[in-house]
């Protein structure tokens, strides 16, 4: 039997002949009935994924070692049979096949009949935390209905925005500039998630009048599906829920609210947002769910009612401020983010608060991690910054040491996320204060720099 080009069978038939092995034999080690796998062999059938693994442990291959064959073999040449290809991407996934998963999607893509099915696949998929091989198809569907207003399209839009971010602030920001035109294409439950993700990315890139409008409009459609939920022309309409309790997108719009009234220092305003989402009273469900939104929304406008004060200059909070955080883990490290900047706004002594709490910030520093609710994004960010005040506050009292050290963490961080304002801020810090910093932190500082360097490039 000859063979002008690579096949499965080929490869089979070789595999056998090579190692002498009698084929009755094959067949048993592989969990194979002898006269399938002589078809197999013949070319009087196909082999059926399942089958193909069972060969290719046999054969002592990687797993997947023969997908590239099957599929050039299968599908490059005929049309594609869905019945044949869902399995096969099932196992190009769980097995991290992605080239060989990106080929088969564009081969069965040319049929756009499958595109509904190839959705349903990645949706699958996404929620198995397959989530490289699910932005592979999501992208391919994307394409393939780029020129409709489909909300199919726009999910696909979402799934891909959500599964493309990164630690590069730079490429968040793409992602989020290529995803929010399609949000109003979703329906308006899942639009709620959308632009929850979308403002969480937007605050850690600091782009706050973009967060504010996106956070009213949430807000808005919020309160009306709140609304329609339970007036009685309304109460059997179906719809697609979102993630959380409707009311707590209304009380997170206000929370957001008042976190960029914050940044922008109109404390009035702010204290005012948190007497949106600290009264509950209008609230219908009981459930144990929802009351436990209903006591972290509480607890959340608690600390901010102190923190608004403190930062709008009353000073006299900051010890009850630090007692309150010290007993709610996750707040500890958002708390001294705004204590730093108010030790330096109202000339505050935070020597002790920053020893008691030097273990948080080291462990932080170390993991770098999301820290209660709030993302990854937000928290690195905050970090990075948070890390260069520290810096500043203590070389502001000749501190050196223990300044620049905390500004060559920031430096890293800021580097690794490419925070470039960041960035250009700890560089400037470390210049200014070069003569003061020993061989093995100025060593430090190029390492990093050298590294990041070479990254943009």
């Amino acid at each position: 039997m000859e063979f002008s080009t690579k096949t499965i069978r080929s490869e089979l038939y070789n595999y056998i002949k090579d190692n002498q092995i009698i084929i009755s034999h094959f067949a048993e080690r592989a969990g194979i009935n002898p006269g399938t796998l002589s078809k197999i062999i013949n070319g009087v059938i196909q082999v059926p994924v399942r089958t193909l693994d069972r060969i290719t442990e046999a054969m002592n291959l990687e797993p997947g070692a023969l997908y590239e064959i099957y599929i050039y073999e299968c599908f490059n040449e005929s049309s594609a049979d869905w019945r044949r290809c869902k399995p096969l991407i099932n196992r190009c996934a769980e097995l991290n096949k992605l080239d060989c998963l990106d080929q088969l999607v564009g081969i069965v893509m040319d049929n756009l009949n499958y595109s509904p099915m190839l959705f349903d696949v990645a949706e699958i998929l996404n929620n198995k935390n397959y989530h490289e091989a699910a932005l592979i198809i999501y992208k391919k569907v994307a394409e393939s209905e780029r020129f409709q207003h489909a909300e199919r399209l726009a999910t696909c839009q979402y799934r891909i925005f959500k599964n493309s971010l990164t630690d590069n602030q730079e490429i968040n920001l793409e992602c989020a500039a290529l995803f929010e035109p399609f949000i109003k294409r979703l329906g308006e439950a899942e639009q709620l998630d959308a632009l929850k993700d979308l403002i969480n990315l937007l605050m850690s890139l600091h782009r706050w009048d973009k967060a504010k409008s996106l956070a009213e409009e949430m807000g808005r459609i919020a309160n009306n599906l709140y609304e329609q939920k339970y007036k009685k022309n309304h109460k059997n309409r179906k719809s697609t829920k979102p993630a959380k309790p409707l009311f707590g997108y209304i009380l997170y719009s206000n929370l957001i609210l008042g976190t960029i009234s914050e940044e922008k220092n109109d404390f009035e305003n702010a204290l005012k947002y948190v007497s949106q989402y600290e009264v509950h009273d209008w609230i219908v469900e009981t459930d144990d769910f929802a009351e436990a939104t209903k006591k972290q929304f509480a607890e959340w406008a608690k600390a901010n009612r102190y923190l608004y004060r403190l930062m709008s200059g009353e000073v006299s909070v900051l010890d009850e401020y630090v007692k309150y955080i010290s007993s709610n883990e996750n707040e500890i490290l958002r708390a001294l983010f705004k204590i730093v900047k108010a030790a330096e706004m109202y000339k505050i002594n935070i020597d002790s608060i920053l020893q008691r709490f030097e273990h948080v910030i080291s462990n932080q520093i170390v993991e770098n991690s999301h820290v209660g609710t709030y993302t990854t994004e937000i928290i690195a960010d905050g970090l990075a910054n948070f890390l260069a005040d520290v810096g500043a506050y203590y070389t502001r009292k000749d501190e050196y040491s223990i300044g620049i050290n905390y500004v060559l963490e920031s430096l890293a961080i800021s580097a690794k996320i490419n925070n470039t304002a960041c960035i250009v801020r700890c560089t400037c810090m470390v210049e200014k204060f070069r003569h003061f910093i020993d061989e093995t932190s100025l060593k430090r500082y190029t390492t990093i720099m050298t590294i990041y360097e070479e990254v943009l490039t």
